[in-house]
């Protein structure tokens, strides 16, 4: 069975993931995934791998996800993510954070809320958190789930890039 988990350890919002949807959606339609499938400005800044990926909380990883240092620590610390954590924010996260400020924000925008979902994470409890990513990352004008990196809605159409969460922090 396909147990997708579209929680992190840092915050991101896997059920957003462009990779993580090509891929669900080739297991739907029975095809296999491909690179070409992807939003351009996401291919343009990830190195190319096979388009696999249940989420960061699951053994079936792209290969950029397996090599988080987040998900790596969490993992060996037994832990939901970071909040759960004594020394958060620890040195790596403190690292983390500076290294998007200054560079990944403009090249990757997602990565800006990582954090910030984390304190959301610890005041909402898990469970609201997926609820309300479920619904920031649902098309306003009729409900369908979209991605990091679609610009419109495959569904009615559209433009999506004004209703990013990330596009307002």
């Amino acid at each position: 069975m396909n147990n997708f988990r579209p929680d992190s350890y840092c915050g991101l919002y896997c059920g957003a993931c462009d990779i993580l949807n090509c891929y669900r959606a080739s297991l739907e339609t029975g095809g296999p995934p491909a690179w070409e499938d992807l939003p351009q400005r996401f291919r343009d800044h990830i190195h190319r791998a096979e388009v696999i990926c249940q989420g960061c909380k699951t053994d079936v990883l792209f290969d950029g996800c397996k090599r988080c240092s987040i998900r790596i620590c969490a993992k060996e610390k037994h832990i939901q993510a970071c909040n759960e954590c004594a020394e958060y924010p620890c040195q790596e996260v403190t690292r983390r954070t500076s290294y998007i400020a200054e560079t990944m924000k403009e090249i990757l925008p997602h990565t800006k809320v990582m954090f910030r979902n984390i304190d959301s994470i610890k005041e909402m409890g898990i469970a609201h958190w997926i609820e309300d990513q479920e619904q920031k990352w649902s098309c306003p004008q009729c409900g369908a789930p979209f991605t990091w990196y679609q610009e419109t809605c495959s569904t009615c159409g559209m433009e999506l890039e004004p209703v990013k969460d990330y596009n307002h922090y």
